[in-house]
């Protein structure tokens, strides 16, 4: 009789707090997830070299030409722009990719049942990727974004009008590159959280971030500069990696450009895991 009453208790204590899924879990699920598939090497290598292959193929040029180079042009010259620059274009291109299949990959093999399967707590799950995401393209932007900014000095020593990190508004620049590439990522990931494949979001990626921007410039000029400053692609590289202190009238700053392009962002995530947490799987 005392072991009748004891069992039962046993067994509601036990298997309980064995086998629940925890946050951390899911982390490191995600982590071995993204880790685990060739697209994640490939999308980050390229980010990698084709940044640091621009910075080259720039910084190298200018620095052959400089003595040809009119006076003009040798003036409104910032050699950090252009040992960064291409890690904001190119990396860009790349890491939307990966963001997007952060998230559409297992809408693609049916996994995200399984997924969901293991940890209930849709948020958990959707948050657990996107941070997943943030960690690994940030590393690699900002190692990378670092790269290029030395690899550029060092080819445009010859110049004597190479910057360092200590000059005004280069590390901000040299930052700011890494961080767009990585909001970048988020905007995808938000985008395949929203239509739940891989072609469409890259498709709506591509096209909100490059061919919408160069629609705009059918505009006429005085619409197109009060327009651009509001589109998501718009003028934000250019405006992020420039080290002039005035910014062109048409254009925010580079925080400012930041932001709006951030908080686009931020609402396609939100929206993105609203419809995660409802939608079925």
């Amino acid at each position: 009789m005392t072991s009748a009453t004891m069992s039962p208790a046993g067994s509601r204590t036990a298997p309980a707090g064995t086998y629940r899924a925890s946050r951390g879990g899911t982390l490191r699920s995600e982590l071995t997830k993204i880790r685990s598939v060739r697209s994640t090497y490939w999308t980050l290598a390229v980010l990698v070299l084709a940044g640091l292959a621009w910075t080259v193929a720039d910084c190298a040029g200018t620095a052959a030409h400089w003595a040809q180079t009119p006076a003009v042009v040798r003036a409104g010259f910032d050699p950090t722009q252009a040992s960064i620059v291409g890690l904001a274009l190119l990396g860009q291109l790349s890491v939307v990719v990966l963001g997007t299949l952060t998230i559409t990959s297992e809408y693609t093999t049916g996994m995200i049942r399984t997924s969901l399967a293991v940890m209930p707590r849709r948020g958990v799950v959707y948050g657990a990727k996107a941070l997943v995401l943030v960690a690994v393209t940030l590393v690699a932007a900002v190692i990378t974004s670092f790269a290029a900014f030395l690899t550029g000095q060092y080819l445009l020593r010859g110049t004597h009008v190479a910057a360092t990190l200590g000059q005004p508004n280069v590390l901000r620049a040299v930052l700011a590159s890494a961080l767009y590439v990585v909001v970048s990522g988020l905007f995808a990931f938000g985008l395949g959280a929203i239509v739940r494949s891989t072609a469409g979001a890259l498709t709506l990626a591509f096209g909100l971030l490059f061919l919408v921007p160069q629609l705009a410039k059918a505009l006429p000029g005085s619409w197109y500069a009060d327009v651009v400053r509001w589109l998501p692609g718009g003028d934000v590289t250019n405006a992020i990696t420039s080290t002039q202190r005035q910014a062109p009238p048409h254009v925010f700053s580079a925080w400012g450009e930041f932001a709006v392009f951030g908080a686009y962002t931020v609402i396609l995530l939100i929206l993105g895991a609203l419809l995660f947490r409802t939608r079925d799987a």
